[in-house]
């Protein structure tokens, strides 16, 4: 395991050129994210040569290796980590929840938590729907902000497509509207966005509520990317009320 995870790194630093860590600020301004700067197609293919060296791990080694990889917080081989967990996701249960826990512990980045997200929850979203909305739960109020963006951006894309999760989706918004962190405001507003294609009328409903409750704009800006003429008109006229807005406080 120790010589698999090492022989992942060289490959890795082999490729980039470099073995020196730096923050990428271009598009992860949270400089606790750092990395080798290796492009996403060398990544993708140094995967599919590694890939049948994780196949032929036993799935508690595979979680094992994932573990080490995202506890480094070096944002190529975390990304490591979530590949190795998407690949066995069919033989991932509810018994494996505390395992997930954990690794979204080491989630440095939004990018991170957007493909573990959904390469990992959604696929688990469909088959354990009461168990991971249970997890979501608890993620959607805790103190870390990567936990509290992972609440909201499994209801993206083809979740959102679906409509299944309306309320759910809402409800856990809901709880983050009012969050001192960039990055979790735009998960939320992602998920409404996409929410938005299967409920038109009652994510609409909800966003305008949420301009006259004078909410970061942030989130219903980016709600209503999809909208045009007079529909984005309509929401972008309401004006904000004068209420104090007030900063969501976390226990710690």
């Amino acid at each position: 395991m120790k010589k698999l995870l090492t022989d992942i790194e060289k490959a890795i630093t082999t490729t980039a050129g470099t073995d020196q860590l730096r923050p990428e600020e271009r598009f992860h301004k949270h400089r606790e994210y750092l990395c080798y700067g290796l492009k996403a197609a060398d990544f993708y293919r140094i995967m599919k040569e590694f890939r049948p060296h994780f196949l032929d791990l036993s799935l508690p080694e595979c979680l094992q290796l994932a573990e080490a990889l995202l506890s480094r917080h070096i944002g190529e081989l975390g990304g490591t980590g979530i590949y190795i967990a998407a690949l066995r996701v069919n033989e991932l249960g509810p018994k494996h929840f505390k395992i997930l826990d954990g690794l979204v512990d080491d989630l440095r980045s939004w990018s991170q938590v957007d493909y573990f997200c959904g390469d990992v929850i959604q696929p688990l979203l469909g088959k354990y729907w009461a168990e991971v909305l249970s997890l979501l739960g608890k993620w959607n109020t805790s103190s870390n902000r990567w936990k509290r963006r992972a609440s909201v951006v499994p209801f993206t894309r083809k979740v959102a497509k679906e409509g299944r999760f309306v309320e759910e989706t809402l409800k856990f918004c809901d709880n983050l509207i009012r969050d001192e962190e960039d990055i979790v405001l735009k998960g939320v507003g992602w998920a409404l966005k996409d929410t938005m294609r299967a409920a038109p009328q009652k994510v609409k409903a909800y966003v305008k509520k949420l301009r006259k409750q004078g909410v970061s704009s942030t989130i219903t800006l980016y709600a209503i990317r999809d909208l045009k003429g007079k529909e984005r008109e309509e929401i972008l006229q309401i004006n904000k009320t004068k209420e104090i807005r007030k900063k969501t406080k976390f226990k710690r």
